[in-house]
C-alpha cells in the first residue's frame, strides 16, 4: 500500500481530472497554479513547513512515534506521518467524534469544503427532505433527521474535531479544501473487502466501473433522464439525479411495494445484499433498472453512496456523538469496604516490591544493550513473583520509576536494588553506607551495606540489603482509625532524633 511520499499527498488525487469541475470552489480549473501563486500549501510537507514551533511540538506530543527515530527534516516527518502503522495508531487514539469526522471525510469528495463536511455530519434539517411520502413509495423508515439540538451540538463541536485532525497531521489544507491524508482515506474509505465504519458503499462512478455504455443509457432512460454521448457524462447525470433531493423524492414515489423494505435493509450498512441480477424480484428489478441498486456480482447488488445519503437524510453516521456520554458511578461501595480493599492492595504492593528487591539483590537480571529487560528475564521474574507477565512488568516499571532499582553501573550491567541514602525520618544520611543510625532514631535498619565504598564512588548496589520503612507516628488522639472513611491521614512532620 503506498504511503505518503516526502511531498505529502502528491498522487493522482492532486491532479485535476480531465473533464471535471474545479478542484476548489471559486478557484477555477487551474487550482495548482492558483495555489502556487497564492502561497497555499499543496502538500502535507508544505503545510508542516508553515506551522510554528508550538504546533509542531503539539504534533509530536500527540504522535510520539514520529520521533523514533528522529526525522532529519520536515519532509521526512511528513512521509512518516503518512505511513500506515503511524496513521492507524493515530486514528485509534482519537476521540469518538474526531473519528467520525475522519470517517465522513473519507467518503466525502477530495478535497472537501468545510460546508460539505458539516452537511455530512448534520444531515438535512427537517422531514421535508426525507424522501417519498406516498403509500407505495419508501416512507422514511430509515431513521428520522436529527433534532435541532443535536445539529447545534454537532455544529459547535465540529471545529474542535477538525482542529484535532489538523493538529495530528491527519488532514491538511484550508477550510475550503480539507484533505484527508491518503493512507487514512484508504483505511477508512469503503471497499468490497473492507466496509466503511459509516456503512456507506461505493459511489455511482465506482459501482458502474466496467459497465457497458449501452447499459448506462438504459439506466438513464428508465430514470427519466436524457441520453448522453459518452459514459462519463452518463454517470455524472445519474449521480446528479441521486444528489437532488426533490427529483429523488419524485422518483421514489413511483417505487413498487417492497422496494422500501429492500432499501431500508441496505441504507445504514452493510451496503451489499444478495439478490439474483439475471432474474430479480419485481422490487429489486425496478431498483436495478433505475440504478438505485447496481450489480456487484452475479448474485450481489450494492447500494450506491449517493442513494444511501439521500435515504439517510444527507448524513454519514446514523448516530453522531459530538458530546461524550455522561459518566456516572455504576455501583456504590461502602467506604469501609473501600478502605479495607485499599489497605489490602497496599500491603500486596509493598510485599511484591519487597520480594522483587529480594530476588534482584543477589541475582539481578542483565541490562540489555538498548536498555530494558529481556523477555526471558521478565518471564523468570513473573514466575518468582507468582504473577502474570504484564503484572510483573508493572511492578518492575513502578520500582524503577520510584528509584528502588537501577543499573549497578559495573562492566556487566545488571539491575539491582538501590541503596537508601536517607533514613526517611529526618535523620542525616549515613556517608557511604557506614555506621549506624543516630541514637534514638525510630527507624530500624538491618544493614545498608556489606562493605564500605571507596571515596567518590558508591559501592555496588548488589550488596544492598532490604530495609524497613518507619511506621507513621500515631496522632495525639491515639489511633489513625479515628479519621473518616475514605480519607487519608496527613503526613506528620519527621520525628527529631
Amino acid at each position: 500500500m503506498p504511503a505518503d511520499t516526502g511531498h505529502g499527498d502528491s498522487g493522482p488525487q492532486d491532479r485535476v481530472p480531465r473533464g471535471g469541475g474545479p478542484r476548489d470552489g471559486g478557484h477555477g480549473g487551474h487550482g495548482d497554479r492558483d495555489d502556487r501563486g497564492r502561497g497555499v500549501p499543496r502538500t502535507l510537507a508544505d503545510e508542516l513547513r508553515t506551522r510554528p514551533d508550538d504546533a509542531l511540538a503539539a504534533l509530536l506530543r500527540a504522535r510520539p512515534d514520529l520521533l523514533s527515530p528522529v526525522p532529519n527534516d520536515l519532509t521526512q516527518l511528513a512521509t512518516r506521518a503518512g505511513t500506515r502503522a503511524s496513521v492507524v495508531r493515530a486514528v485509534e487514539r482519537l476521540d469518538r467524534f474526531a473519528q467520525q469526522t475522519a470517517e465522513a471525510l473519507a467518503v466525502a469528495p477530495d478535497p472537501c469544503p468545510y460546508e460539505t463536511l458539516r452537511a455530512l455530519m448534520t444531515g438535512d434539517e427537517g422531514p421535508e427532505h426525507a424522501g417519498g411520502t406516498s403509500a407505495t413509495g419508501p416512507a422514511p423508515a430509515t431513521g428520522a433527521p436529527l433534532s435541532a439540538e443535536e445539529r447545534a451540538a454537532i455544529v459547535d463541536e465540529l471545529p474542535r474535531a477538525v482542529a484535532t485532525l489538523r493538529e495530528q497531521a491527519l488532514i491538511w489544507g484550508g477550510d475550503d479544501r480539507l484533505r484527508l491524508v491518503r493512507t487514512a482515506r484508504e483505511l477508512l474509505a469503503p471497499s468490497p473487502t473492507s466496509p466503511s465504519p459509516t456503512g456507506l458503499g461505493p459511489t455511482v462512478q465506482e459501482a458502474t466501473s466496467g459497465m457497458s455504455p449501452g447499459r448506462l443509457q438504459e439506466l438513464l432512460a428508465a430514470a427519466g433522464l436524457s441520453p448522453t454521448h459518452d459514459p462519463v457524462t452518463a454517470v455524472a447525470a445519474l449521480a446528479g439525479l441521486f444528489r437532488d433531493r426533490a427529483r429523488m423524492a419524485a422518483l421514489l414515489d413511483g417505487a413498487p411495494a417492497g422496494a422500501a423494505a429492500v432499501l431500508a435493509k441496505l441504507t445504514w450498512g452493510p451496503p451489499y445484499g444478495e439478490a439474483s441480477v439475471s432474474s430479480p424480484t419485481p422490487p429489486v428489478g425496478w431498483l436495478l433498472d433505475r440504478g438505485l441498486l447496481l450489480p456487484s456480482g452475479p448474485r450481489n447488488v450494492v447500494l450506491p453512496r449517493e442513494v444511501a445519503l439521500h435515504l439517510r437524510h444527507g448524513r454519514a453516521h446514523r448516530a453522531p456523538e459530538p458530546l461524550a456520554p455522561p459518566l456516572s458511578p455504576i455501583t456504590e461501595h461502602d467506604p469501609q469496604v473501600v478502605d479495607n480493599t485499599a489497605a489490602g492492595q497496599t500491603f500486596t504492593a509493598l510485599a511484591t516490591v519487597e520480594e522483587l528487591l529480594g530476588q534482584w539483590e543477589t541475582a539481578g537480571p542483565p541490562v540489555l544493550r538498548a536498555g530494558g529487560l529481556s523477555v526471558r528475564d521478565l518471564k523468570r521474574t513473573a514466575v518468582a513473583l507468582d504473577v502474570s507477565e504484564p503484572v510483573a512488568a508493572f511492578w518492575i516499571e513502578l520500582a524503577y520509576a520510584a528509584g528502588l532499582v537501577a543499573s549497578d553501573g559495573e562492566t556487566d550491567e545488571r539491575y539491582a536494588p538501590t541503596p537508601p541514602t536517607t533514613t526517611g525520618c529526618g535523620c542525616p544520611p549515613r556517608s557511604a553506607g557506614r555506621g549506624s543510625p543516630p541514637p534514638g532514631c525510630p527507624r530500624p535498619v538491618r544493614r545498608a551495606w556489606s562493605a564500605a565504598g571507596t571515596a567518590g564512588a558508591a559501592p555496588s548496589p548488589r550488596s544492598a540489603r532490604n530495609w524497613t520503612a518507619p511506621r507513621p507516628p500515631r496522632s495525639a488522639a491515639g489511633s489513625s482509625n479515628s479519621w473518616p472513611p475514605s480519607r487519608t491521614v496527613p503526613r506528620s512532620p519527621p520525628m527529631s532524633c
